[in-house]
């Protein structure tokens, strides 16, 4: 279900903000705002968490896989409804959908008789602040934010509190802030680009400080209250909020915009104060506090595609050129994909990560071998970790690329079966009973901030509906080098703290790098540290 604005809920929001200063029911006007917003904010990636959580709960047999057909029989239906007006054969269009309509009726009424409360957990509502409360443990705490074109709404809850404001802050001053911090945290810039990862050669950095401290003092620090005594948020963005990591903000100001790497490494990050976790909607809490974890925690890593068309790349280049270099509009999707550069630094990463479990726990799938076709035939649904290291595209990157894909091994011939890309909803159609994937490639977790744009979409949706429990996605093109250092460090932080959620690992990651003076011009921008968020995890930390 996409996101869809409510008619009139700007209005009915002011008044209800309004009313609350005046009035001794405020506390209910704020929580039926908050359920009101939930409903404004329904995504399709909520609707996935929401979709396996309704397979889990049918168990492991016959109706479970009923409920999966039937839920990508719905992903057909809305397929269909959207190509019928391009297509030329409406009549045929039309026979498809009757005939499709009429199996998804077939079902529902089996899932119905064997299943009843099947749509309460495929559909679940919102929840008030009572029963976020119930579903927070010490020391958490969930923020949900609602953009406007006028206005940017913020609630914070915590186990003992509940609070909201409004921040005047439009959605078009909102989504330049944004856009100005994530332009300074392309890889590519003169910044970044003209220091390689392993220098010791010392550069100012350049980073606005401004913006990341603005977006801070008028969203966050007006329900520090809440926050005070949470040191792990749960995150329900909305708007250009959605491509950013909350972990760049500043807490305090800082009177520049070009740093001595010591500056950066010592500057009043959001990541000092909280492990933080994107949740795709406010359920999502409840749903995945009742999620069992996989028992046996074995590990299967992609990576490190063959590509025969961009061998020549310098390696110093290698992991600074944009995505958009590889591509142009001319050619086949094969020889686009030929043209990639190679990423060895994603051998190195999956060969670490495969160090920390049992020899006999760990697969690992590289070079010529790493294939779309070998992901589809893996039965992957007995892996608890997944990781894919490779080129990840958005849509248009390729001339006919209609969604987002990761990129592997292309084959001598493209096929249904293999064309070297894994589409989203590809992806959406693997079977896994995952507790985490690993999506170490470029743009993995949303679109560029463009406002109206949902959240949490394509790859990171995919991966939800084919049974991830949590997954790891980037926000920009991500190092494969500074990649290897943060998934390769977080893992280990799990495995080696006992009770470690996995928003507290990826923190004390991202810490270790951003204190790492060995390098210090790459490591200390967060271009280098903060491009992963973790999506779905509900561990305590």
């Amino acid at each position: 279900m996409a996101k869809t604005r409510i008619p009139g809920c700007r209005l009915l929001l002011s008044m209800a903000f309004a009313l609350c200063a005046v009035t001794a029911v405020a506390n209910g006007l704020s929580d039926r705002a908050f359920e009101g917003a939930q409903w404004v904010l329904a995504t399709d990636a909520a609707r996935a968490v929401a979709q396996v959580q309704a397979r889990a709960a049918a168990g492991d047999g016959p109706l479970a896989a009923k409920i999966r057909a039937r839920q990508e029989i719905e992903a057909q239906l809305d397929t269909l409804r959207k190509t019928m007006s391009a297509s030329k054969d409406g009549q045929r269009s039309t026979q498809t959908l009757r005939q499709v309509r009429a199996e998804l009726d077939r079902i529902d009424a089996e899932i119905q008789s064997e299943f009843p409360d099947y749509a309460e957990f495929a559909n679940p509502r919102p929840m008030d602040f009572l029963a976020v409360q119930a579903a927070l443990q010490e020391g958490e705490a969930l923020v949900l934010f609602l953009v406007d074109r006028n206005a940017t709404y913020v609630w914070a809850i915590s186990p003992t509190m509940a609070d909201w404001h409004r921040a005047d802050l439009q959605s078009s001053e909102l989504n330049g802030l944004v856009r100005e911090i994530r332009a300074s945290l392309d890889p590519t810039g003169p910044a970044r680009s003209a220091v390689p990862l392993g220098s010791s050669q010392a550069a100012r950095l350049d980073f606005p400080a401004g913006a990341a401290h603005r977006l801070y003092h008028a969203l966050l620090a007006p329900l520090g209250h809440v926050l005070d005594g949470a040191d792990h948020v749960f995150v329900v963005k909305d708007g250009p909020i959605s491509s950013l990591p909350l972990s760049v903000l500043l807490t305090a100001e800082l009177v520049a915009d070009s740093f001595e790497p010591w500056e950066l490494r010592e500057a009043p990050w959001l990541l000092r104060r909280f492990a933080l976790t994107t949740l795709p909607s406010v359920s999502s809490l409840a749903n995945r506090r009742s999620t069992p974890i996989s028992a046996a925690q074995r590990f299967i890593g992609f990576g490190d595609p063959s590509f025969t068309g961009g061998q020549d790349t310098p390696p110093e280049r290698v992991a600074n050129r944009s995505i958009d270099a590889f591509f142009s509009d001319s050619g086949s999707r094969i020889e686009a994909i030929q043209g990639l550069s190679p990423l060895p630094g994603t051998a190195r990463e999956l060969r670490a990560i495969a160090r920390l479990f049992p020899e006999d726990d760990a697969r690992l799938v590289l070079g010529a071998e790493a294939s779309e076709a070998a992901v589809k035939a893996a039965d992957l649904s007995q892996y608890a970790i997944l990781s894919f290291a490779t080129h990840g595209l958005i849509t248009g990157d390729i001339s006919g690329l209609a969604e987002p894909a990761l990129a592997f091994s292309p084959p001598a011939q493209a096929s249904a079966l293999d064309d070297g890309l894994l589409t989203a909803s590809e992806a959406a159609a693997l079977k896994l009973n995952a507790d985490w994937v690993i999506l170490s490639a470029c743009n993995t977790a949303a679109g560029d901030g463009t406002p109206g744009a949902e959240g949490l979409s394509g790859l990171a949706r995919a991966f939800l509906f084919a049974g991830a429990r949590s997954i790891l996605v980037s926000h920009w093109p991500v190092r494969d080098d500074a990649a290897a250092i943060l998934t390769t460090a977080t893992l280990r932080q799990v495995q080696q703290v006992p009770g470690l959620g996995r928003a507290e690992a990826l923190r004390r990651a991202m810490l270790d790098i951003l204190a790492d003076e060995t390098h210090p011009d790459a490591l200390a921008h967060p271009s280098a540290w903060a491009p992963f968020v973790l999506v779905g995890d509900v561990t305590s930390s």
